[in-house]
């Protein structure tokens, strides 16, 4: 996609800051700012959580509006748009641009989007057409009522706002759809460790291991025996607050290993609360070469459950996470063999 920038046409203000429990900036989009009503698998179409402060002196009101620039028009694509928050209003909580408007203050009112729907849309760029960009702004303004009537387009909002804005703060959430033919559906990356083998895989066969290495930040602790063969499983304790995205606080799931080739490979899979169990697999593969062992970590979603493709967007587990993992795990296997009574490592 092009990088055009969309406000490089419209008067250069200053900046301020904008932030969201909902969207990281320069990230992917999350399945609940993608839209369902555009058939992406799990879109929620739900407006994101949006924080600001540091707006300028003479600010009277705000508006918000989410734009992607990148769609296969001439115009781009306006998601949503909120004019006349009071300048006392600093939040909007997640889901404020539901068909209601239930989380807007008044006398804020949203205008219909390019969709023609009065509410927010989410993300869903067409499949094969590379990455957009939804540019998700907060505009300050030096009047309370931007008089705009209730049914016009979010280009014309913009256009009245352009004389009246005093300051604009922007995050950018991203979006892509594979086209048909590059559809994928496995992750793989790898890292070489200076480490033998045999000390890896002493992590990666321990339960605790586990919870040492992960890079998300939800996994607690972990109970159980080493593991030795398929079929082997042991408790992880879980904690989705760590994240903030989604609300199923503290819980447990059970890790099943589904391949183990002692200081070679180790697969598994993991059963929840919820059923069916989505059956993605995580894994490792441990190749000794100079300088220690290439390790290579893989995430495949390829047998998913059916009810998992309408429940979630796949991958769950991005590449970046995969990346993190293998750097704390070469952190770990460090730690540990430096620890141990003989400083020695096995094959």
């Amino acid at each position: 996609m092009s990088a055009n920038d969309p406000y490089a046409r419209l008067p250069e203000v200053p900046s301020f800051t904008v932030t969201s429990t909902s969207v990281q900036d320069e990230r992917p989009l999350q399945a609940a700012q993608l839209s369902g009503i555009f058939g992406v698998r799990g879109g929620g179409d739900v407006s994101p959580q949006l924080s600001w402060s540091g707006a300028p002196l003479g600010t009277k009101s705000y508006a918000v509006t989410v734009y992607d620039p990148d769609a296969p028009t001439m115009s781009g694509f306006w998601h949503w748009a909120v004019a006349n928050i009071p300048a006392t209003v600093t939040s909007l909580p997640e889901g404020a641009g539901d068909d209601a408007g239930s989380g807007l203050p008044g006398p804020a009112f949203q205008l219909p989007n390019d969709a023609r729907v009065t509410r927010f849309v989410g993300g869903a760029p067409p499949a094969g057409h590379g990455r957009h960009r939804y540019l998700i702004t907060v505009h300050a303004l030096d009047v309370e009522d931007i008089a705009v009537p209730a049914g016009s387009t979010p280009a014309f909002l913009v256009f009245t706002m352009a004389s009246h804005t005093l300051g604009r703060a922007t995050l950018i959430g991203t979006a892509e759809t594979p086209g048909a033919a590059e559809v994928v559906e496995r992750i793989e990356v790898s890292r070489l460790i200076p480490a033998l083998a045999g000390d890896i895989f002493a992590v990666l066969t321990d339960p605790k291991g586990h919870a040492d290495i992960d890079a998300s930040g939800m996994l607690m602790d972990a109970e159980g025996e080493r593991v030795e063969q398929p079929g082997d499983r042991f408790l992880v304790h879980m904690d989705r607050d760590a994240l903030g995205d989604l609300p199923l606080g503290k819980y447990d799931v059970e890790v099943v290993i589904t391949n183990l080739i002692p200081d070679e490979e180790i697969a598994w899979t993991v059963e929840g609360r919820i059923r069916p169990h989505a059956r993605h697999v995580y894994g490792y593969r441990l190749e000794p070469t100079e300088g220690g062992t290439l390790v290579t970590s893989y995430y495949d979603w390829s047998e998913i459950d059916e009810e998992w493709k309408e429940r979630l967007v796949f991958p769950v587990v991005p590449e970046s996470a995969l990346k993190a993992t293998l750097g704390i795990l070469e952190r770990t296997v460090r730690r540990r063999t430096a620890a141990r009574p003989d400083a020695a490592g096995t094959r």
